[in-house]
């Protein structure tokens, strides 16, 4: 008399149930007992699946850029360094401690580094550049994206107990304006920084027109080659 086979028990968790968790919580607070929590298991499960916590968020930076919905090339060079900065800026915007993550990573992902390639491939072929010079362009508008994020996600940030960063950053340059005896340049100064930072939550789109520069710097290379 056959009998079926006996079923075990299902797994507890999994590898990427695990960095689903770790995105979900951010890199800044996913520890592995955050996570185990998360998940409702046991801490010592979590080493089933990863080998320690940077391990642990390290695989889930790779899923985090992975998951990002990267820009096609086209014909519009300019459009597609933007809009890959956009997809940067939002990849950063929807995991929290990504953007610190990656700024103090001692190497890029491996998604990360593919994708980098990628755009330096299609400028170098499109524009006719160096790869070192595009990999100049790509290495400026990454770093570029990265620490506007990283500013801008620190200005609502006490630094003296009541006064926000961009409180006193604000007042500092206000009060710099009469010692310079340059008062109107410093008015207008500080509206420009006032635009720059934007309001509480709703970020200006300062970051992306230092993206425009470089493009405009890319753009007087070429005619300055071409002619």
């Amino acid at each position: 008399m056959s009998t079926s086979p006996r079923r075990g028990r299902p797994p507890l968790t999994s590898r990427t149930a695990i960095l689903d968790a770790v995105l979900e919580l951010g890199l800044d607070r996913a520890t592995t007992s955050a996570v185990a929590h998360r998940l409702g298991v046991d801490q010592s499960t979590l080493y089933r699946y990863i080998a320690n916590r940077e391990e642990m968020l390290d695989a889930a930076v790779e899923v985090a850029v992975d998951r990002a919905v990267w820009p096609e090339p086209g014909d519009d060079w300019a459009q597609y360094l933007r809009e890959c900065a956009h997809t940067m800026w939002t990849m950063f915007s929807s995991t929290p401690g990504l953007a610190q993550r990656l700024r103090g990573a001692m190497s890029a992902p491996e998604s990360l580094a593919s994708q980098a390639y990628r755009v330096v491939e299609y400028l170098h072929r499109r524009l006719g550049i160096p790869v070192r010079e595009a990999a100049l362009v790509v290495d400026t508008i990454g770093d570029m994206t990265a620490d506007s994020y990283l500013t801008v996600a620190a200005l609502d940030r006490r630094v003296d107990g009541e006064r926000t960063l961009r409180e006193r950053t604000l007042a500092a340059i206000e009060a710099a304006g009469p010692v310079t005896g340059r008062g109107a340049v410093a008015s207008e100064y500080v509206d420009a920084l006032r635009d720059a930072m934007g309001e509480p939550g709703v970020p200006s789109t300062w970051w992306i027109e230092k993206v425009d520069l470089v493009i405009d710097g890319v753009r007087r290379r070429i005619e300055d080659r071409d002619h």
